[in-house]
């Protein structure tokens, strides 16, 4: 019997033993969140309590001060901005790091003085980057609402006086030179120091230059000789991304130099679509590049570098052997990119014929090929009556919102007709009771002229229209409408801040692995993405939850921007769209690198369920916008995504 029980004994240590290699094994796939602590600080973050997350700046645990300084960052309240100027000096690099984050994402001028004394002892180089780049942050958003100017030039000679010259401080001055051009900043210094250094720095640091010169929009690059010569170090740059972020500058530059610059891209068959799409939008801007270079591109196999071209002609004068080209060339387009060049040769003289376009318009088999068809129509004033009607009238929302914003643009041509009464018909289409609709009016509104209507009736529709509106979901609507009733000071209201309505389920987000992939289906092929579920807790649940319950399926990118974005997963299918329910915020320090996806907002604490995939590096999103997964496999999929193509599912893979 002794033996009998020893031996099962044995069996049982054994198979103790055996689940306890097993939870070893599979212990990456477990996320932070099994600790209780992490979950207290996430909890009230998502609550919004600042007191309670301050309080955890001074927990003996090193961790949970990083935790704390990072939820502080999403919250964005300025009642922690003092505790933060302490944790600026914690004995641990990591603390100090996530406090500058913090401080650059409240935005409150009293921290620049504090960052700035901190910079000039900081040895950690992560802290050096983040405090300086918190620097250019308030700076930047100081000099952007027009508040305190002495604080902006405070900002300004700190990031200058610098003392740091290696690769650490120019990569940190570029970044802090990003936010403050990015703000409107058109102080030469960081041009001129920036574009200096410029061929001797590593990969990362001329990428951080670039994407700080080609934000830059003062005066400094009408000094053809400075511009002319960061213009041939970029001609010479063999990184991409480099490339693509400085060639908006020569669409700035009206040079012979710039000119050719881009002519070059434009020309050459090696030249990849990032450079060409980028290339084509500075050309249409730069007025010494031709319209020739432009139209040959309209040929391009790479549909979104086609696009680019033809948005583009729209800021030419075409030649009458040109005009000619683009006539002959125009029925062999897409549908999509033939509405524009009809538009185009509109605009250049030839005639818009309303019911002739409106059989294009009727053999348009997609539904987005539709939509830009029907926005075509704004180019003429003729289409007016026809517009309105059918935005009024036309039960399908997507193709009522393209009436809507044809009639507005056929409302600044010439031909437009006098018997119309402009803004009567904007109330009529407030009226409608649609909320994408509503929007555009709202915005239409507000630069109306008061003598054109009564503003009690006004007033009065766009008050019944707010009460119609579902919060939080519509609460984009809500604001638009808001901010054009406070215009016209009849009664004045807050814009709404979105109210608390979603508790993150810790059940679900303890179930999903630290490294979760997704795989989503699309029309194009499928692009695989990795949650971040340990920076972004709420957002990452949700996603998963929505793929579960099969809320993508069938939905659409109704939005591509090429060299920046893909948008999908509205349930309306033009942007407006959402859940029942709203999601907090939620910053970390990542960079917008390519391939990152984040979450879709309209203003803070207002994301739901759409999510953009960006193509190139887009720094100027980074603390606006939640990162919750980036693309793991698949970015040659995101690149051939284009406006109407579908999420056919989203599948959550297994380890």
């Amino acid at each position: 019997m002794k033996y009998h029980l020893a031996g099962k004994y044995a069996v049982a240590i054994l198979a103790c033993l055996t689940l306890f290699l097993a939870h070893c094994n599979k212990s990456h796939s477990y996320n932070k969140y099994i600790d209780p602590e992490l979950v207290k600080v996430a909890q009230f973050t998502d609550e919004r309590q600042t007191d309670s997350i301050v309080h955890y700046l001074s927990s003996r645990q090193p961790l949970l001060r990083v935790e704390a300084a990072y939820a502080l960052a999403s919250i964005r309240d300025p009642k922690a901005v003092d505790a933060l100027h302490k944790a600026l000096i914690d004995a641990v690099a990591e603390v100090r790091t996530a406090a500058a984050y913090a401080l650059g994402q409240t935005l409150h001028p009293s921290s620049i003085e504090p960052l700035s004394i901190q910079l000039r002892y900081e040895t950690n180089p992560a802290a050096i980057i983040q405090i300086t780049e918190a620097i250019g942050k308030i700076g930047g958003g100081l000099h952007a609402t027009n508040s305190a100017p002495e604080f902006v030039e405070n900002a300004a000679n700190a990031i200058f006086n610098l003392e740091r010259t290696d690769s650490i401080g120019i990569h940190a001055v570029a970044k802090a030179a990003f936010w403050m051009h990015n703000s409107g900043w058109s102080d030469f210094r960081f041009m001129n120091k920036l574009t200096a250094t410029y061929p001797t720095q590593p990969v990362i640091n001329r990428r951080m230059i670039a994407f700080a010169v080609g934000r830059y929009r003062g005066e400094w690059y009408t000094d053809t000789l400075q511009a002319n010569d960061f213009i041939l170090k970029i001609a010479s740059e063999s990184d991409t991304i480099a490339r693509v972020a400085a060639i908006p500058l020569a669409g700035r530059t009206y040079s012979r130099a710039a000119a050719l610059f881009l002519k070059d891209i434009l020309q050459s068959t090696s030249s990849g679509h990032e450079q060409l799409i980028a290339s084509a939008r500075a050309a249409g801007k730069n007025q010494n590049v031709e319209a020739q270079e432009l139209i040959a591109l309209l040929r391009h196999p790479t549909p979104a570098v086609a696009e680019e071209a033809c948005l583009s002609l729209e800021n030419k004068k075409l030649s009458a052997a040109q005009l000619q080209e683009l006539r002959t060339l125009q029925p062999l387009l897409p549908m999509a990119l033939r509405s524009t060049a009809i538009r185009i040769l509109h605009l250049q003289g030839d005639t818009l014929n309303v019911s002739d376009w409106l059989t294009q318009l009727d053999g348009a088999m997609k539904p987005y090929e539709r939509l830009a068809c029907i926005r075509a129509l704004g180019a003429t004033g003729a289409s007016a009556e026809l517009t309105l009607d059918r935005a009024l009238n036309n039960p399908d929302v997507l193709q009522a919102n393209a009436y809507t914003e044809a009639f507005i643009e056929s409302h600044r041509q010439s031909n437009f007709p006098s018997d119309i009464n402009y803004w009567q018909a904007l109330i009529k289409l407030v009226e409608r009771g649609d909320i994408g609709i509503t929007a555009l009016c709202a915005v239409e509104l507000r630069a109306a002229d008061s003598t054109q209507y009564d503003l009690n009736a006004l007033n009065q529709s766009l008050l019944t229209a707010l009460e119609n509106l579902q919060l939080p979901k519509e609460v984009e609507t809500a604001n638009e409408i808001i901010k054009t009733v406070n215009i016209w000071g009849i009664s004045p209201r807050e814009e709404i801040n979105v109210e608390y309505n979603n508790p993150i389920d810790w059940n679900l987000v303890r179930s999903i692995p630290r490294r979760q992939r997704a795989a989503i289906h699309t029309s194009k092929g499928i692009i695989e993405i990795e949650l971040h579920v340990e920076d972004a807790p709420g957002s990452v649940a949700s996603f998963v939850k929505l793929c579960r319950e099969g809320f993508y399926n069938g939905k659409t990118f109704h939005r591509v921007v090429p060299n920046f974005v893909i948008q999908g997963g509205c349930p309306r299918g033009d942007g407006m769209g959402g859940t029942d329910y709203t999601l907090r915020s939620e910053f970390r320090l990542h960079d917008y690198c390519t391939g990152t996806v984040g979450l879709a907002s309209s203003g803070p604490d207002t994301e739901s369920c759409q999510w953009f995939i960006t193509h190139i590096p887009t720094p100027h999103l980074e603390g606006r916008y939640t990162i919750f997964a980036h693309v793991a496999h698949g970015m040659g999929v995101v690149d051939q995504i284009s406006i109407g193509d579908t999420i056919e599912r989203i599948e959550l893979l297994e380890d």
